[in-house]
């Protein structure tokens, strides 16, 4: 390995102004609610240990709701300038595989989303396709759409379960669901996809709404909360469908791929 060059003196007329300790806080505040997301996935975890389907639904919603919101915040922010040594996508990253899969993976294990002979070969199909998709380089298109399947079973899990899925619907969508994980088919990102920006954010809303209703009513059904709990997904899957066969926009030079988060 060859030695680090040293440092070129700098040049003041260039030089960043050093964050002011109120930015710096802030960054740290914004990192702490990112990072919270590890205490409700584990909040989540005791929940479906004890055997509390309902409780262990709303932890993932709320972790949901974390997630949605701290990216904005942290790009509003600009946390990145003003805590440099911290990577928040990476910080987003670890959260991330811990609500979306770890959590909803022990959910559909222990309230027996599968039969007891496919228990462990989906949960560790699962765990497998999602770790491998957050290792990507490229998780994002230029247009912001996710590059495969993104892992989401923390919306995945409670569905089957609120909507009482047979079993064989439920090994079917999984293993479908795991094929696109490792595909290039393109997903959208509800918050930073620009076309049907809000029709997408009142699905996925409506979608959370609905799911955190049957979750209080639990075990009574309501129709139109399940009518939403299969539109919502049944939307995510047209709008994917629609835009993976219009193909990928022409590449713009200069530009970044976009943060997953």
């Amino acid at each position: 390995m060859s030695s680090p060059k040293p440092p070129m003196p700098s040049d003041p007329s260039t030089a960043a102004a050093p964050c002011a300790p109120r930015d710096i806080r802030i960054a740290w505040a914004i990192h702490a609610l990112t990072a919270s997301g590890v205490l409700l996935g584990a909040a989540g975890l005791e929940a479906v240990v004890r055997g509390h389907p309902r409780a262990a639904i709303i932890y993932l919603i709320a972790a949901m709701v974390v997630d949605g919101i701290d990216g904005p915040i942290a790009r509003a922010a600009r946390v990145s300038d003003a805590l440099p040594g911290m990577d928040g996508n990476i910080l987003d990253l670890v959260v991330d595989y811990l609500t979306c899969v770890v959590l909803p993976v022990a959910f559909m294990a222990y309230f027996h989303a599968f039969p007891p002979g496919w228990t462990v070969i989906l949960g560790a199909l699962i765990l497998f396709t999602a770790v491998l998709w957050f290792a990507r380089v490229e998780l994002m298109t230029e247009d912001h759409w996710f590059k495969g399947f993104p892992a989401i079973w923390n919306l995945v899990a409670p569905t089957f379960f609120l909507l009482r899925s047979p079993q064989w619907v439920n090994i079917v969508v999984t293993i479908l669901l795991c094929a696109l994980t490792l595909s290039n088919v393109k997903f959208v990102h509800p918050m930073q996809v620009v076309n049907k920006r809000v029709i997408n954010i009142t699905v996925t809303v409506l979608w959370l709404a609905a799911m955190l209703a049957l979750t209080i009513t639990w075990k009574k059904t309501y129709l139109p909360l399940e009518i939403a709990l299969v539109a919502a997904p049944a939307w995510y899957g047209y709008i994917t469908i629609e835009r993976t066969m219009r193909g990928d926009p022409p590449p713009a030079s200069g530009v970044q791929t976009p943060s997953a988060h």
